[in-house]
This record gives structure tokens, sequence and C-alpha cells, in this order.
């Protein structure tokens, strides 16, 4: 919009001067030439300051499951059209998707990308499906850019922020102590002993400390002489 501005003024001095050095029926030819061109800058301005970009789905503060997450938008004064990467034409572009991109790249004259290809997404379309998202809070944003991926003058973005959960609201288990894998609880302090054998029977344990009983000597027989 200031450039705009600019470039008006520059155009109503040019436009003064030449007037003042022409005769009568040139100047009034002039004056309506010069009308003309503020009528066309001063609506180009307000048709700029009217653009608007709104994320409707999802909405702001939403609780979401994991996964994939569509993000949808209503844009207003501005023409969506699939030329992303061809030269800037006044009134036209695309759309600019991020997701947890931090401060949203707005530099005059530079593509309004990311560092990180993860966190943003050129499309020509009101809406895009962020794949995989995670549990936690995101903050989803959009901003409206020129074909060759410029920001407009002045920028047009929206954002909102959600909280993402596991799939189902479910958890992660947390074991209690003496708890098995299979959840069934064993007493504190008590442990299995495993049993020996193939048959899955006990063995008798062995008797210690017992003497062995000594066998008499049986007396041999003499034989009668």
């Amino acid at each position: 919009m200031e450039t705009n501005t600019l470039t008006f003024m520059v155009s109503m001095r040019r436009s003064a001067v030449w007037m003042l050095s022409r005769p009568r029926g040139q100047f009034v030819a002039g004056l309506l030439a010069v009308v003309v061109l503020a009528s066309a800058t001063l609506a180009g301005c307000g048709e700029s300051a009217d653009r608007s970009v709104k994320i409707v789905e999802p909405a702001e503060g939403a609780t979401l499951n994991a996964g994939d997450i569509k993000v949808a938008v209503e844009v207003k004064k501005f023409n969506v059209v699939d030329k992303i990467g061809q030269a800037a034409n006044e009134g036209e572009g695309h759309i600019h998707y991020y997701i947890d991109a931090g401060e949203i790249p707005t530099k005059d004259g530079q593509p309004a990308v990311t560092k990180s290809n993860n966190t943003y997404h050129a499309q020509a379309t009101k809406d895009y499906t962020w794949p995989n998202v995670s549990a936690g809070d995101h903050t989803f944003a959009v901003q409206l850019v020129n074909n060759d991926h410029t920001p407009l003058r002045p920028p047009v973005i929206a954002q909102v922020t959600v909280t993402v959960k596991a799939a189902g609201g479910a958890t992660t288990p947390v074991r209690s102590p003496g708890t098995s894998p299979s959840g069934t609880s064993s007493p504190a302090g008590e442990s299995a002993t495993p049993t020996e054998g193939a048959s899955g029977a006990t063995a008798p344990a062995a008797t210690t400390g017992a003497t062995p009983s000594p066998t008499a000597p049986r007396a041999s027989a003499t034989p009668t002489p």
C-alpha cells in the first residue's frame, strides 16, 4: 500500500507540471486523465487493504486426534490461482500453509518460506491436509503470497493454535511395582522359583547330616575237622 501511495504522488506531481505548461484545452484533458488515474490508484489501494484470509478449519483452541489434520481457509479480494513460481501479478497468487513455523516470514521481495520444508507448504487451493501430526500443541498458519512466493503488501496472515491428542484419547499406561507385564499383580518382594525337571515335578530335597548305619560283619562258619 505504501508503494502504491508513493507512485500516485509522483504521478500527480508530473501531471501537474505537464498541465501547467499546456494550453487550456490540453489542460482540461490532462486534468481528466489525472482524475481517472487517481481513482484507479486509490481503488487499488482499497482492494489491497481489504484482502483477507481466515482459517475456518480447525477452530482456535480445538482438540483434535493425532494423524492427518486438514486446514481450510476463506479468502476475500484475492484470486487463488495455480501459477506457483511464475511472475508476480497484482491481485492473484497462492497460499502458504505453515505448521509450528514460529515467526512467519514477511520480508518484502523475499520468498515467504521457512528454513525447514517440513514447516510450510505452497498450495493453490483453499485447503491443505498436514500428514501424521503428532500429539501436543500445534500452531497452524496461512499467508497469501504472490505467484513468485513473495508476501503481499501489507502481509495477509491468519493462524490458530490447537491441541492434538493421541488417537482415541488413550494415554501411555504406567506399570505399578510388582505388576507383571500381563497385568497380574504379584505380592511385593515375592519371586517365583523355576521348577526343575522336564515333567514339572519337584525333585525331593536331600537330607543333610545323616550318618549311614554300619553293617555288622557276618561270622563265617568254621569247617568241622
